[in-house]
């Protein structure tokens, strides 16, 4: 074999092992990509040329020119001199275009801390194939922290991404490789409206927990006596199996169909041909119209919902619509709900609870997936269910004719005393449209027409989306109007109705087997009131524990450099955290209150991770992002106790009215309560 030969033999033998390596790492990552790349065809790889400094680059066509997707002469340079531009100290989640042959992919990856995440779009696998035998990354595919996409698929992007939704919070950097951008324009800037989109979901949830977590924790503990006093979600599991459902929202285009019902509830609920899941908004406006609901779904965790269930006798309820609420709803809701009810599986209550037997109501559950609003919830219900197709009217999510709501919810009525001649109906609406302004876009509703929506109707619409794709369930949108969704079957109310909704659909069930729960109320309501004693000790204990650790903490930033005392330090400490330890679901409980603390714990570590290792430094900082923890777990631990100190009260009341017969009372929003199913 000639010396050409054999330089050439050895170079190929060394691509190839690059390449298996690269594919190897993907592969546990992310297979249908390494498939993908697999399948190109040989003579679809882009030839890769030498630059001067004898690293790879690659010319290809870009709008009808040549290109160079890296330097012709110090590829290598270029790539290091750009992450050096593109790395910020305060960043954690790089968002690059275009992949190229991996340089400065490698180059930008090796300068992250340990938590630091590269997202790259390309969307040319023959280029990525050629890249992977020419530039090895495997230890960066490896860590999972390097992910690629080929695709828009905003489904698979944001089940990726989820994860790691913290770092996005924490901050994101978008890099743009020029030559990328000049080959491959359009798909990365729709790549980047992805990403942006999906943080701007992320911080929405972030800002929602972390503004509403009390308040949330808050109507768990006090929605506790109804939570062991009627009946699981359980009984309903398949109740109306193959039934289709009709889940009615409050969007304007409601207005136009909602007659269509009557056709559908007959006399009596064994003559009804479907099932139909209101919104807690259409409730009083379904009652107005003689249709009376199967189920209302309740979420909200504000005051200002009891509206929709006051005086629902006088609106014509005959007490046939079946309250499903989550556990975090607003206690002032059930307490004005005269009908049955169930509440569905809730993490901070099983734990409130978690040495009740079942038989005083404790033990697992079944339980729905948390839904982003009330019309999420309704979804889910009727999954669970079984129901088969399930129809969706008034989901709108945006603003059709210039409405937010339906003519006719209860909110118009709040509007009424501002009405005027000045100030009519519609300007009301036009004027809660653009408050929101800064984050109104534009999409594509359901005639292929641009229309407004707003930041928070796009994050349900994405929500809704991800739903769709995951469910065996055929959803058909009937709402003739809103927004065009994804993973639907678009028809009209009226064919709907003549396809799938003919003949009565009763429930598998007994009939109302499921509403009515034999129980003694009392003796359930005061074990739970005792098991709240017994979290209210080891509050009380946490917050002790806290009040030791946080001077001996703080002792050891003084005395870092005294390693005898710093051995005596850290046992004190170590002995303290086994205590918390000891104890995982108090310390759950504490750190569901405690979510703002539990954020700037994860910021901490990132910080810290940037430090030199085995530095002083490195320990004072793990040290102060101790000392901070710490003091954010007491505040936590306090709230606890607040927390279950008006529960206890609360449960108190009900105990007396359950004793003697009587409503429960309401404790915030005044008026007659609701008495304990069963």
């Amino acid at each position: 074999m000639s010396a050409g030969a054999a330089e050439l033999s050895h170079s190929i033998d060394a691509e190839q092992a690059t390449y298996v390596r690269n594919l190897c790492a993907l592969w546990q990552y992310d297979a249908p990509l390494a498939m993908a790349i697999e399948a190109v065809h040989p003579l679809d790889v882009p030839a890769i040329e030498a630059a001067r400094d004898g690293a790879a680059t690659l010319r290809m066509n870009a709008g009808g020119r040549q290109i160079y997707l890296h330097s012709k002469y110090k590829p290598l340079d270029e790539a290091a001199a750009w992450a050096v531009e593109n790395v910020k100290d305060d960043k954690y989640v790089y968002v690059v275009s275009g992949f190229g042959l991996g340089h400065h992919v490698k180059a930008l990856f090796e300068k992250l801390p340990g938590d630091g995440t590269v997202i790259v779009a390309e969307p040319n696998v023959a280029l990525l194939r050629a890249a992977l035998a020419a530039v090895d990354v495997s230890e960066a595919l490896g860590t999972g922290r390097l992910m690629i996409f080929n695709t828009l698929d905003r489904g698979a992007l944001v089940d990726r991404l989820e994860p790691r939704s913290a770092l996005f919070v924490s901050g994101v950097q978008f890099a743009a490789h020029g030559p990328s951008m000049q080959a491959a324009g359009e798909f990365q800037h729709a790549f980047m409206k992805l990403v942006t989109e999906f943080v701007a979901f992320t911080r929405t949830g972030f800002i929602t927990l972390m503004l509403n977590n009390v308040a949330t924790c808050r109507n768990v503990a006090n929605n506790i006596g109804r939570y062991v006093t009627t009946p699981p979600l359980d009984g309903l599991a398949g109740a109306f199996a193959g039934k289709p459902a009709i889940l009615v929202a409050a969007g304007p285009s409601l207005q136009k169909n909602m007659h269509l019902l009557h056709e559908l509830k007959g006399k009596t609920p064994a003559e009804r041909k479907v099932v139909i899941i209101a919104v807690q908004t259409m409730l009083k406006p379904l009652l107005a119209a003689g249709i009376e609901p199967d189920f209302v779904t309740s979420l909200d965790y504000n005051t200002v919902s009891t509206r929709f269930f006051e005086n629902l006798e006088e609106a014509g309820a005959s007490g046939h619509v079946h309250l499903v609420a989550e556990a975090k709803a607003n206690f002032n809701v059930l307490d004005v709900f005269t009908g049955t009810m169930t509440l569905t599986q809730n993490d901070f209550a099983d734990r409130l609870l978690r040495d009740l037997p079942v038989e005083d109501g404790g033990g697992r559950r079944a339980g729905l997936k948390a839904g982003a609003t009330v019309a999420h919830l309704s979804f889910y219900l009727a999954e669970y269910l079984g129901c088969d197709p399930v129809i969706m009217i008034g989901q709108d999510l945006g603003f059709v004719d210039g409405l937010y709501y339906k003519p006719g919810v209860a909110i118009h009525e709040t509007w009424g005393a501002e009405l005027g001649r000045f100030n009519s109906l519609e300007t009301k609406e036009w004027e809660r449209i653009v408050r929101s302004r800064p984050i109104l876009r534009k999409i594509p509703d359901v005639h292929g027409n641009m229309m407004y929506t707003e930041e928070q109707f796009f994050v349900y619409l994405q929500q809704f989306e991800r739903d769709f794709a995951a469910t065996r369930t055929r959803v058909i949108d009937a709402t003739e109007g809103g927004a065009r969704k994804q993973g639907v079957t678009v028809m009209t109310l009226r064919e709907a109705i003549t396809k799938f909704c003919q003949k009565p659909e009763a429930s598998s069930q007994k009939p109302g087997g499921w509403k009515a729960l034999g129980c003694n109320a009392t003796a359930r309501l005061e074990a739970a009131r005792a098991a709240l004693q017994r979290r209210r000790l080891a509050a009380q204990e946490m917050i002790d524990t806290c009040d030791q650790t946080v001077p001996l903490l703080e002792e050891m930033i003084k005395h870092q450099a005294d390693a005898e005392r710093m051995n005596k330090l850290f046992v004190e400490v170590d002995r303290l955290r086994s205590k918390v330890g000891s104890d995982p679901q108090t310390f759950e409980m504490v750190c569901h209150l405690n979510t703002i603390g539990e954020l700037r714990r994860f910021q901490h570590d990132l910080q810290v991770k940037t430090a030199e290792k085995d530095s002083a430094e490195k320990q004072r900082r793990q040290l102060s992002r101790d000392i901070d923890y710490v003091k954010n777990l007491r505040i936590g631990a306090e709230r606890l106790l607040e927390i279950l100190d008006e529960a206890t009260a609360r449960l108190d009341k009900q105990i007396e009215a359950a004793r003697h017969g009587k409503p429960w009372p309401r404790d915030v929003a005044g008026g007659a309560g609701a008495k304990v199913n069963g």
